[in-house]
């Protein structure tokens, strides 16, 4: 007999990878009645996504969780060329090297996606009740378009099966190593389900979140296409630990040898990955069956490719042999009802961009859901998600196929010349891929976002900072602070807890001048946050304000500064993160006293800047322009209802 059950819920996450989980994330931070369900029966432990770019790791380090991506996983910042000798064998063609170190102080992480589904999963049970209900799929969805423009409504209706473990457990890939799982990851071993086997949950919700991959069911049920390639060409992963005298197996290669192209991608704890297209571009057939790829079929693509070097392995972690499209759905919802991720995208693994997108689209959109749940905000600022990612959905896109065309073009040059082997390696065709490479890196680690002007992007604000934009991300600067000389990243600084945060720049608070401008800012400052504060909780709970002056650590107090940046609370004292010196560090040779130079900023004037939750730039003024700063707060933020009185 069928158990029947039913439910209501604000938001409705539907897949559990790390794009659903960047928006789990902000639910949890926020306080939202969200659940998360997943097809599978447990997180996924090995394989898959495993590549973090350096935008990604700044989020990611507001969230608490770089530090533990930065123990375990492998760093790069540089990939070498292999090509052709001219003599049958193979030779270093060339290296490229990042060019925006300077920009930030990550570079990219690589390491297993299951390792970063568990600090994901760490950081949302921290602070909620929220966890992944596993072995849960949708049967079917409906919505009533009636009830969209009610807040209190649920115009979602889908019903939920619970599976059979059968079901819900992939067949694991046969020759891989039996798995021994990290010590925090016990727990996650076990399925869990909220319900029995086979029960039926009829869940109305307020919100759904489609983050459900590249075959999204929730995609499919909105009838939403899924535009580009009609043909994906087959590639071949595999996780492995190496035997080769291949001098560069603990670099990232891109290898190309008379029998095809490989990708290497080195990774945490000798393992490494090799990416191998089982057809080349150029010679797709819809009637290849990639179920009749087997491990040793790679095994010998990589022998051959990198031959003469000899190459094998005895223990393998995960393989898997998979279909790449470059397909973009040209719309992100209807209604409610939303799509994050692969479900939106898709490219082939040559850039590594895959699941950074997925994180951001995930980062990007559940702020601002739950800003809308608990009107805080209109439901239109949901519509800056699309226009915000979809752009560099296509941007990646663009990039995937410039990218991808280098190595085309050396199947071609050997197809065109009838070439046994590939001829030499042509040092015009390898600057050519820098320029491409660098020409678009900026974009590719996410420093650039080219976010447009909307409710919570004010590109008409004052340009009193050189190098900052609206729409931007706010640029990574080592700050000490006030109160002990501590050295903090402003990642860490901007913590993603929900909170815009207004940035106070200033400037030579030992002036007398700037001291009277400062001391000026506290009624207005005070006054708006009061303003949209919500009754019984902390001033700063939804704008917090925070100073950073460029006069030296020592010449400055505390007690220098307005009461808006010296909050007292009766448990726990004094609040001593409000106040930071852009000042050296005498024991961090990192901290050199040159935020203000990193963001433009007149060390002696000053600005404001306003930062949305994710740390990209809303609104930039003159320091004491309070009346700009309300005004832009007021175009999207609800002020709160008053409480009502028994």
């Amino acid at each position: 007999m069928t158990v029947s059950t039913e439910s209501t819920t604000d938001v409705l996450i539907i897949g559990a990878g790390p794009s659903g989980l960047a928006v789990a994330y902000w639910m949890a931070q926020y306080g939202i009645n969200a659940r998360i369900i997943d097809k599978r029966s447990t997180k996924i432990f090995r394989g898959h996504a495993d590549g973090l770019r350096g935008r990604t790791l700044e989020l990611l380090d507001s969230m608490g969780i770089t530090q533990r991506i930065l123990q375990e996983g492998y760093h790069a910042a540089g990939l070498k060329y292999w090509r052709p000798d001219g003599n049958g064998g193979l030779k270093r063609a060339g290296q490229l090297r990042s060019t925006i170190w300077k920009s930030s102080p990550h570079r990219m992480a690589l390491l297993s996606q299951g390792r970063i589904e568990r600090f994901f999963l760490d950081v949302i049970r921290d602070s909620s009740s929220i966890d992944v209900e596993r072995g849960v799929m949708g049967e079917s969805l409906t919505y009533d378009e009636s009830l969209e423009h009610d807040s209190q409504a649920y115009p979602i209706t889908i019903k939920l099966r619970t599976l059979s473990e059968e079901e819900a457990t992939p067949i694991p890939n046969p020759g891989t190593t039996p798995y021994r799982p990290a010590r925090d990851d016990l727990e996650d071993l076990a399925p869990k389900r909220k319900h029995n086997v086979g029960t039926i949950e009829t869940v109305r919700a307020k919100y759904l979140i489609g983050c459900d991959g590249a075959h999204s069911w929730t995609r499919k049920q909105l009838n939403i296409p899924f535009e580009g390639s009609h043909t994906d060409h087959i590639w071949g992963v595999m996780d492995v630990v190496p035997i080769t005298d291949f001098p560069d197996i603990r670099w990232p290669s891109s290898i190309d040898s008379p029998h095809g192209h490989l990708l290497v991608i080195t990774r945490e704890n000798n393992v490494v990955r090799f990416y191998v297209p089982l057809q080349e571009e150029d010679e797709i057939s819809p009637s290849f069956d990639r179920s009749t790829v087997t491990l040793d079929m790679l095994r010998e693509r990589v022998k051959s490719i990198m031959s003469p070097f000899s190459f094998d392995f005895k223990i393998c972690h995960w393989w898997a042999a998979y279909q790449v499209g470059r397909r973009l759905a040209p719309a992100v919802n209807k209604g409610r009802m939303y799509l994050v991720g692969d479900a939106v995208h898709t490219h082939s693994p040559k850039i590594g961009l895959g699941m950074n997108m997925s994180i951001q689209d995930g980062f990007n959109l559940g702020w601002k859901l739950a800003l809308v749940v608990k009107e805080m905000a209109p439901p239109s600022i949901l519509g800056t998600y699309k226009s915000e990612r979809h752009q560099l959905a296509k941007m990646l896109l663009e990039f995937d196929q410039k990218w991808a065309a280098f190595f085309l073009k050396q199947k071609k040059k050997q197809d065109q010349l009838e070439l046994q082997g590939l001829p030499e390696a042509n040092p015009e065709d390898i600057q050519a891929m820098q320029d491409v490479f660098r020409e678009n890196e900026m974009f590719a680690e996410g420093h650039v976002s080219f976010y447009k002007a909307s409710l919570i992007v004010d590109k008409d604000s004052t340009a009193v900072a050189k190098h900052l934009t609206a729409g931007e991300r706010f640029p990574q600067a080592l700050i000490c602070k006030q109160a002990d000389g501590q050295p903090w990243w402003t990642s860490r600084l901007l913590n993603s807890d929900g909170r815009f945060r207004l940035l106070l720049l200033v400037g030579d608070c030992r002036l007398e001048d700037q001291k009277s401008r400062i001391l000026a800012l506290n009624g207005g400052l005070l006054a708006l946050q009061k303003r949209f504060t919500p009754p019984k909780q902390k001033l700063d709970s939804v704008i917090e304000v925070k100073a950073i002056h460029s006069a030296p650590l020592d010449d400055v107090e505390l007690s220098d500064f307005p009461p808006v940046l010296r909050q007292f609370d009766e448990t726990t004292g004094w609040d001593y993160t409000k106040v930071w010196s852009d000042s050296e560090c005498f024991w961090d040779e990192q901290c050199k006293g040159n935020a203000y130079e990193i963001w433009g900023v007149d060390r002696s004037r000053g600005a404001m800047v306003a930062l949305r939750p994710d740390q990209y730039i809303g609104w930039i003024g003159e320091l004491d322009d309070v009346a700009g700063v309300t005004k832009y707060f007021e175009g999207f933020l609800h002020e709160p209802r008053p409480e009502a009185v028994l």
